[in-house]
């Protein structure tokens, strides 16, 4: 029987997190030099081998699933036991596969082993910066000329993967590494899968959702998660290096069109960024809403980039006379003023950054704070087997009619409370308008949690 805590577990027979400085793994091979980040995965650290080489150590270490003792990684309790066994071979079998990567664009895997009670994976140090401590410290060096060159860098490398049928699922500004050279690495695959049942969609929704990079499928197990996911991501992220700040959170503009709203995202191609019209109209393309919508593989985007550039549209002449056009215009001038600043502009836009700034390890890895378990509509989960059996029975009890109102729109349902208050749409109109939009995938009922 595997060691787990329990409510018998002393305090002072339990050890930090983080392995110690100076701790060894692999017989001696690496030896661990300090702790870098972690994540909802895992902990990074910085190690060495016996060459003096330096390298990342990334530990499988589920945080809200696990504890460390006498040096050994243990579940919490003996009801973790199956869920952290799930994480640790979906971890194993992930790393290995990436192990078999080989691009100049993408970080490389040197091993996979396993020890401690869990699994661990040593990748090449990267030199260099994440692209959003550079764009909150040296907004100013990410030019049209750096940016677009990246961009590309980004898209051979995702084309790369999806042509081995594997998503990365986590394409966001701090898993972009950019050198002294301008040259770009893709890091941190610990959400890359390939193309697989449910049960692992379930397994990534509660440890690799970010919100404002996440398309909305992401938050779901019964949605089939595509190549055009990663390009979303992809969008959102170069729209917060154009930009300044990541686009709306996709459940937002999900809620909106159900409600028929809307949708809060505000194109670049309305705005006067000093970009390339193909590359502003891309990013647009790439973060529409439906998969359908959007550009369908990083190989389309690439195309559309090499593509002669399009005509800005025009914009609608003014009514003399109507206050509404002057004050939309007015309104216009002012948003632009203020978002413009990147590049050429990138003083004010660097110092309201620098308010913003977290604190981040800047050679490698994940956001230092754990990320907290959620389900679609942000609230905890703090019990991963009942959150998975709700899933099942939500799925099976999805309506197949969509209710519409007079006009022929959907529906968005309304529920009435003990004081006669109309509340807004919950889960059951989300999730009929997914039905009726996005791509679905049956599997077989399964152990949710069984890779």
């Amino acid at each position: 029987m595997p060691t787990v805590f329990d409510n018998s577990t002393l305090e002072d027979e339990r050890q930090q997190d983080e392995l110690p400085v100076g701790a060894t793994l692999l017989l001696g091979q690496y030896e661990i030099e300090r702790y870098l980040v972690r994540g909802g995965f895992g902990i990074t650290y910085l190690a060495h081998d016996s060459l003096d080489r330096h390298y990342v150590i990334k530990e499988c270490f589920p945080g809200a699933l696990c504890g460390r003792s006498g040096g050994k990684v243990h579940p919490l309790s003996g009801e973790w036991e199956t869920q952290f066994a799930s994480v640790k071979r979906h971890f194993l079998s992930e790393a290995r596969r990436v192990a078999r990567l080989a691009h100049p664009n993408i970080v490389q895997v040197h091993q996979v082993f396993e020890e401690n009670n869990t699994a661990y994976m040593a990748m090449a140090l990267v030199n260099g910066e994440d692209m959003l401590s550079i764009a909150d410290n040296e907004p100013e060096r990410l030019t049209p000329g750096v940016l677009t060159a990246a961009l590309k860098d980004t898209l051979n490398a995702v084309d790369y993967i999806h042509g081995l049928n594997i998503l990365h699922r986590d394409i966001s500004p701090d898993n972009l590494m950019l050198d002294d050279r301008n040259h770009l690495t893709l890091i941190d695959f610990g959400a890359a899968r390939e193309s697989a049942g449910r049960d692992n969609r379930a397994l990534s929704v509660l440890l690799a959702v970010k919100d404002g990079y996440s398309p909305h499928e992401f938050y779901l197990t019964d949605v089939e998660q595509t190549p055009a996911s990663d390009v979303y991501s992809l969008g959102a992220t170069f729209y917060h290096l154009v930009t300044g700040a990541a686009p709306p959170n996709s459940q937002d503009r999900v809620a909106a069109l159900a409600a028929d709203r809307p949708d809060p995202y505000v194109p670049l191609m309305d705005g006067d960024w000093d970009f390339d019209v193909n590359f502003l109209l891309a990013i647009d393309l790439a973060l529409a809403v439906l998969p359908k919508d959007r550009l369908a593989s990083a190989r389309e985007w690439l195309d559309l980039l090499a593509a002669p550039p399009r005509e800005r549209p025009a914009a609608a002449p003014q009514v003399e006379g109507d206050l509404k056009v002057t004050i939309s215009r007015l309104v216009e001038t002012t948003n632009r003023e203020v978002k413009q600043g990147m590049p050429g502009y990138a003083k004010k836009l660097a110092e309201q950054r620098m308010k913003n700034r977290r604190h981040r390890a800047t050679d490698y890895g994940e956001s230092d704070a754990p990320v907290q378990q959620v389900d679609i509509f942000g609230n905890p989960v703090d019990n991963v087997d009942a959150w998975m059996r709700e899933q099942e029975r939500a799925m099976r009890a999805q309506p197949k009619q969509v209710r519409r109102d007079e006009d022929g729109r959907k529906a968005a349902k309304q529920t009435t409370y003990g004081d006669g208050a109309e509340r807004p749409a919950s889960r059951s109109t989300l999730g009929r308008f997914l039905a009726a939009c996005l791509p679905t995938r049956r599997d077989p009922a399964a152990s949710a949690l069984q890779n």
